[in-house]
């Protein structure tokens, strides 16, 4: 995750994503053009904290790991964040489907803003209900909420296949690398 390797393949999903923002995309232009972005480690950069635990070599303390996001300080993942403008700036509703839970929503939503995330449409955190659900059936359910609705999904980016697999699925996923842990 500190290696030149890591940044080149992020750096390469984001660009097949600005590619394909650019070149194949034709937005109906009516509000409902949306895109889906994950928070951890697509958005937000939690490596301070997995620095500290053997990079994902311990098993994962759900409490900490939550102090940690209480914290509100993981960086920017810049790469991530200039496409999350480039996105915004075509007028597509941008939502965040996170597998984090609804009490870190204060913390998620300053976090966000302090590194330079703002204007998105919708904000999806795991409520009580969906606390126990699979990451990916309750991913599913977000995005057919959102369908259901009337948006039309042109993309998402993650860093777990959870945050793919299921339906609706969008018209494209560009999965970013991560080899601290694997969410189910």
């Amino acid at each position: 995750m500190t290696s030149s390797q890591y940044k080149a393949d992020s750096e390469r999903a984001i660009e097949e994503s600005a590619l394909y923002l650019s070149s194949f995309c034709t937005f109906v232009g009516d509000g409902k053009d949306a895109w889906i972005f994950d928070v951890d480690d697509t958005l937000l950069s939690n490596l301070p904290y997995f620095k500290k635990h053997n990079f994902g070599g311990e098993k994962l303390n759900a409490t900490t790991f939550e102090g940690w996001m209480r914290e509100r300080k993981a960086p920017a993942l810049e790469h991530t964040l200039n496409l999350y403008h480039e996105i915004r700036g075509k007028g597509l509703k941008v939502f965040l489907i996170s597998s984090r839970k609804e009490p870190l929503r204060d913390a998620t939503v300053d976090n966000l803003i302090k590194v330079g995330y703002h204007g998105w449409k919708g904000l999806i955190l795991r409520d009580l209900e969906a606390e126990y659900k699979e990451v990916q059936s309750y991913k599913a359910k977000a995005r057919k909420q959102l369908v259901d609705e009337g948006y039309r999904i042109w993309g998402i980016i993650g860093d777990q296949w959870s945050s793919f697999d299921g339906f609706p699925a969008a018209k494209r996923s560009f999965k970013l690398p991560n080899s601290m842990y694997y969410v189910s």
